[in-house]
């Protein structure tokens, strides 16, 4: 068959995913016990991907989360969206650090088990030793499906042929979490008709928005009803009697980000014999609130989180992003950036592009823009990170 593909003029690309095909199926009959040929080809004679086994399915959803406070306008949201996109369709779940991406993408998508019963695959792009390359990420997809590391393709493009030709006529949910940029994510998308891809990242990714038609919902911060019911979800009401004010001061210093209201939560009823009064005007410190984090658990931790992001900046981004922390909670304009940051104001609208892009900024009006209470503090606390080294350098210089 493959021969007669080739010799017949068809594209490499072509050959390459009916042979595949055909061999899935052949491996499929003979497994079964199935008489050569019998079912090979459907009625129009095209061929056919692999079924999965009831026992192979692929259900690789993390544990499903049971408390979303304050997001059921966006799981309408994110339904509406769904139904007006075609079969093989970008969803892209986007927002700050924090706000509660992934929490969100493993919610709606065991909301969506139903409808793909021939699997879910989930890949943590971010990885325990950093952002995985599209080339592991592909072998992880592959290992979901059943193949062997061993037989992944070596080349890059095979191996993009090979995870796409497996899921071709299947319907599979493929859950991308943690993305960098779309450079990581394009080999990574399913094509299939009956497939749907959900990509969760920090940057705004216009680039699968302009050209894979990926449909784009932004999660902003909680309002501050929904903050304060996060807060009282771990916290005992007997510790919040006659502290309401508090409550509410604690949703704010927090910024109204999920995972720092569950920080914060968590460290409080670890200790609840401080009071929580006592215990928010600890919080008011921006060292303590930066130092939020569970015992034994790296990746719970905000001011982790939010290097991630400072990290991936440029030198000149990051100087910028510290300066305009500087800056009061009203918020900044590019004039104020500029001035701040000592740059001219074409760069500082530049500059401040590139952390709308990465929601390390907010627009909140015709070149204005604002910066989260938490994000804020870490501003600051990095600036005063570099001004305290430059001071030891130049006291070294000096005493030399």
């Amino acid at each position: 068959m493959t021969a007669c593909l080739v010799y017949g003029g068809q594209p490499p690309e072509q050959v390459a995913v009916a042979t595949e095909s055909w061999l899935a199926r052949w491996r499929a009959l003979y497994a079964a016990g199935a008489r050569e040929g019998a079912e090979g080809e459907t009625p129009q004679g095209d061929a056919v991907a692999e079924a999965p086994k009831a026992g192979s399915v692929p259900r690789h959803l993390p544990l499903d989360v049971r408390f979303l406070a304050g997001r059921g306008a966006e799981l309408k949201a994110a339904e509406e969206l769904v139904r007006r996109q075609p079969g093989g369709s970008v969803l892209l779940l986007s927002g700050p650090a924090g706000v509660g991406k992934s929490a969100f993408a493993i919610r709606w998508a065991h909301h969506l088990i139903e409808d793909f019963p021939d699997g879910q695959l989930y890949v943590d792009l971010r990885g325990a030793q950093g952002p995985l390359d599209s080339e592991h990420a592909l072998g992880v997809l592959l290992g979901g499906l059943g193949v062997q590391e061993g037989d992944c393709p070596a080349d890059p493009r095979r191996r993009v042929e090979r995870y796409r030709s497996l899921i071709a006529n299947r319907r599979m949910l493929i859950v991308l979490d943690n993305a960098c940029d779309t450079e990581q994510v394009r080999p990574l998308l399913a094509t299939g008709e009956h497939c749907r891809t959900v990509v969760t990242s920090r940057n705004r990714m216009s680039g699968l928005v302009a050209r894979e038609a990926a449909q784009r919902l932004v999660l902003d911060v909680l309002s501050a009803e929904a903050a304060c019911t996060v807060l009282r979800a771990v916290i005992d009401e007997e510790y919040l009697v006659g502290a309401r004010a508090e409550l509410e001061e604690l949703a704010e210093l927090c910024g109204y980000l999920p995972l720092v209201l569950r920080l914060a939560a968590v460290k409080f009823s670890d200790r609840p014999g401080q009071g929580f009064k006592n215990f928010v005007r600890t919080m008011r410190d921006d060292s303590q609130l930066l130092s939020l984090a569970l015992d034994g658990d790296h990746d719970s931790s905000i001011r982790a989180e939010l290097e991630f992001s400072y990290r991936r900046l440029g030198l000149d981004a990051r100087r910028y992003f510290r300066k305009i922390g500087l800056v009061d909670d009203d918020g900044f304009t590019l004039e104020t950036g500029a001035a701040l940051a000592g740059i001219p104001l074409a760069e500082a609208d530049r500059l401040t592009g590139q952390l709308e892009s990465e929601h390390l900024v907010a627009e909140i009006g015709r070149h204005e823009f604002s910066m989260h209470r938490v994000l804020q503090a870490f501003a600051r606390a990095e600036e005063r990170k570099v001004g305290e080294a430059q001071a030891r350098t130049l006291t070294v210089a000096c005493s030399g």
